[in-house]
């Protein structure tokens, strides 16, 4: 890993994100699942939706993450 790419791995994981609703999770789950591209999609558009799953990818493991620590906090 480069001196940039850790830098912004740690400055991902310093940012305080609000609570995750689990609500919201599975709409976004609904709305941009997790599946395979058909053969005929063009490479840019799997870039793009790779793109966005990788964004709500993330979003579960903040929530996580929250989960985890509310229940280390009791």
């Amino acid at each position: 890993m480069k001196k940039s790419e850790k830098q912004i791995v740690k400055t991902i994981n310093d940012i305080k994100l609000p609570v995750i609703p689990k609500d919201l999770l599975d709409a976004l789950d609904v709305l941009f699942p997790e599946r395979t591209p058909p053969i005929t999609m063009e490479y840019k558009e799997i870039c793009f939706r790779s793109g966005q799953r990788s964004v709500i990818n993330f979003l579960h493991e903040k929530h996580k993450q929250q989960s985890e620590n509310v229940m280390e906090e009791k």
